[in-house]
């Protein structure tokens, strides 16, 4: 008799702890990577009598949680390559933003205003009018210039800031995970239940870190998960290993573990768009749109120094002339002085001057990766290469094996951008000083260059030339977008996936309630039943 209150009572307590798991379902229907559970029912181990084996009731077994690891691995391995598309598809808008000419007030609308005084000072050599202009207009232009490079600095820098933020969330999701492992190896310790809730707490945090960065990750055999950051252990069990950045003196950043730049090992998330789209967007629309400035910079001088003006007057440049800049990479070394000595040797891409040991060094064109030049390295002495000086001295223990010095007459090309003239009477639109006034040969030969192929600019007109940096911007944006939109469409596809199967299905939990709300009653009706008949037996 007393067999039966047991059974009634198992009946009562599966019961219960079945509509626990079916209320906490449906509690969660929308909470962000809970996976449905179900308990499992299994019958009690029965009795031997003498007319065999009895059932004595129902157990839960255990509580199982509906949870792929396959398919929950890919929806990792896309938010990873969406996070990165979504970063690129942002930055690369900006940028074509910056070159978007059917805005009014771009660039090429204020070149062509530019190039067009010239063709009025050579119809008009001798008046002041026209050459009022075209310092206007020429002022004009550099303003644009100007605030085109800033907006790019801008975007570049906010995405600097954002690398940092991104480095920081991804430690303190490295915390979370860390101490998630310690309280699911305790939980877990000595059992064969898993602790589902706090698996799924882990999931998501792990779904959170792929929208991050890219990386790996596999489970020991106490519950705890290694995350792999860029070959590197970040998360090791209950440890937790930190990144950091640090910014370079170029304003880049790096991404370190230890004192290791991890950057090349980052291939997904947030942070990979992020650190690749500074790269390409300042060696790309950045780099091009100085390199274009400086080329009409120096072609412009090397005809106006050519001419003469109103005053007879020559050998004068109508812009500043294009300065060099460095940026030092040791801590024994710097350069002391740089220079450009011949303009028309200038190549307009950058140089690297590299230390193979402490006493010899070798020049590399960035742009080409060819070696320009190498010798032996005397301090203060002058490194002599494609029509610029550099003057290298020690500052401390003297340059060492692997040292290196940027040199680039591009990264200050739009910076520096400024009228050399001063007044309309010093453009030089004359050849000879025996013709004029009335001599407009040398602002025709402006025009032609204007009009003409620049060597440096790869055989290109200036207005040619730009037009494939605002090409390249468009098309980059473009790629990036449909890059986007390709990766958030296998993303929905393997989430409808995952949520057909580990998602909660309400109408199911409603019918389940149903079904465990009937058993339990079942379960109180039976020891009612039995208590009934144990008073019966009493009473005889």
């Amino acid at each position: 008799m007393f067999g039966l209150f047991n059974i009634g009572k198992s009946a009562i307590f599966a019961s219960q702890a079945a509509l626990d798991v079916t209320a906490n379902n449906i509690a969660n229907v929308n909470t962000p990577g809970f996976s449905r559970k179900e308990a499992i029912l299994d019958i009690q181990a029965p009795e031997k009598t003498k007319a065999g084996y009895v059932g004595r009731g129902v157990t839960v077994r255990h509580i199982r949680r509906y949870y792929d690891r396959f398919l929950e691995n890919q929806i990792l391995q896309q938010q990873q390559n969406l996070g990165r598309a979504n970063i690129l598809g942002d930055v690369y808008k900006d940028v074509e933003e910056v070159f978007n000419e059917q805005q009014g007030g771009k660039f090429s609308e204020a070149f062509n205003r530019y190039m067009n005084s010239w063709h009025e000072i050579a119809a008009n050599p001798d008046e002041t009018p026209q050459r009022t202009v075209l310092m206007q207009n020429a002022q004009g232009m550099m303003i644009i210039a100007r605030g085109m490079e800033r907006s790019l600095k801008d975007s570049l820098s906010t995405r600097t800031d954002e690398i940092v933020d991104t480095v920081e969330r991804i430690n303190a999701i490295a915390r979370d995970l860390a101490d998630l492992n310690r309280l699911i190896s305790t939980v877990e310790a000595g059992s064969s239940q898993q602790a589902n809730d706090l698996r799924d707490r882990r999931g998501q945090l792990l779904r959170e870190l792929s929208d991050l960065t890219s990386f790996s990750h596999f489970e020991d055999d106490h519950g705890r998960v290694t995350v792999v950051i860029g070959g590197k252990n970040v998360v090791d069990g209950e440890r937790v290993h930190l990144l950091s950045t640090e910014e370079e003196r170029d304003g880049s950043i790096n991404v370190l573990y230890g004192v290791e730049r991890i950057n090349d090992y980052i291939t997904g998330g947030r942070l990979s768009g992020l650190l690749t789209a500074y790269d390409q967007v300042l060696q790309g629309p950045l780099k091009e749109f100085r390199r274009l400035i400086a080329s009409i910079v120096k072609e412009t001088n090397i005809i106006h120094r050519q001419g003469y003006d109103l005053n007879g007057e020559t050998g004068n440049n109508f812009f500043n002339p294009l300065t060099i800049t460095t940026i030092d990479y040791s801590a024994g070394a710097s350069v002391t002085s740089s220079s450009i000595t011949d303009p028309a040797l200038l190549t307009l891409d950058e140089y690297e001057i590299r230390f193979t040991d402490s006493a010899n060094y070798e020049v590399y064109n960035i742009d080409t990766k060819a070696l320009v030049t190498s010798g032996t390295y005397t301090p203060g002495g002058t490194i002599s290469f494609d029509g610029i000086n550099v003057t290298i001295d020690n500052t401390g223990t003297g340059p060492l094996r692997g040292d290196r010095f940027l040199v680039s007459p591009l990264i200050g090309a739009i910076r520096d951008l400024s009228l050399s003239v001063t007044a309309a009477s010093e453009i030089a639109a004359a050849t000879d000083p025996a013709g004029l006034p009335g001599d407009n040969r040398n602002a025709l030969a402006m025009v032609d260059l204007y009009e003409g192929g620049i060597k440096d600019l790869d055989g290109s007109s200036f207005n040619d030339y730009y037009s494939g940096i605002s090409s390249m911007a468009g098309k980059m944006s473009r790629t990036a977008q449909d890059g986007s939109t390709f990766e958030k469409s296998l993303l929905e596809e393997l989430t409808m996936r995952r949520e057909s199967y580990s998602g909660v299905n309400l109408d199911e939990e409603a019918a389940n309630l149903i079904r465990f709300q009937k058993a339990f009653e079942a379960g109180a009706r039976l020891i009612t039943i039995t208590d009934k008949l144990m008073e019966v037996l009493i009473n005889l």
